[in-house]
């Protein structure tokens, strides 16, 4: 398994695998019509975009075996002045998980934001009903600080919990 950070050639790539966890994970949580339409264009734009410019704030961590992109974070410093930074997505391809890639990951993230934003919170969105990705996130230190209702790129909106961490070096030493 290799580690790098993203480049835009790489937005396609991140794209259909955040398109096939959602399809895999939220089915239930958000309209089949959305997940079972072209998700893939959706995310392309997306990751095309966030992948365009050189942002300092925003890192992007892929995980690759061999040629095959098997996982990716984004986070992105100092987003919020009450909570911190942001881990905006992190995502495991479906035969890749329970291998520790995403601790990994959720590591790489945090080693980043430390030596850019040490002293400030670590926060991320989780859907309620994830059940799994909530698991994960209290297992590596996360406390869930409250659940409120947020907009999905669906249309629509569902319960999402905030987990938070007090600073990057609480989520490293929790892996």
């Amino acid at each position: 398994m290799q580690f790098r950070e993203a480049q835009h050639s790489d937005a396609a790539a991140i794209a259909r695998l955040h398109a096939n966890s959602w399809q895999r994970t939220y089915r239930g949580m958000m309209p089949d019509a959305f997940l079972d339409g072209d998700v893939v264009a959706d995310r392309l734009q997306v990751w095309h975009d966030r992948l365009a410019h050189d942002r300092p704030n925003q890192f992007v961590c892929l995980v690759e075996d061999g040629a095959n992109l098997v996982g990716f974070i984004c986070a992105i410093g100092n987003e919020d002045p009450v909570w911190g930074s942001y881990i905006e997505n992190t995502h495991v391809a479906e035969a890749y998980k329970r291998q520790g890639i995403g601790t990994k990951l959720m590591q790489a993230a945090a080693v980043w934001l430390k030596g850019r934003h040490a002293d400030l919170g670590v926060y991320l969105w989780a859907m309620e009903a994830n059940d799994t990705a909530r698991r994960f996130y209290e297992q590596l230190g996360g406390a869930n600080v409250g659940t409120v209702d947020r907009l999905d790129p669906a249309g629509g909106s569902a319960p999402n919990c905030r987990y938070v961490w007090a600073n990057p070096a609480a989520l490293i030493s929790a892996g």
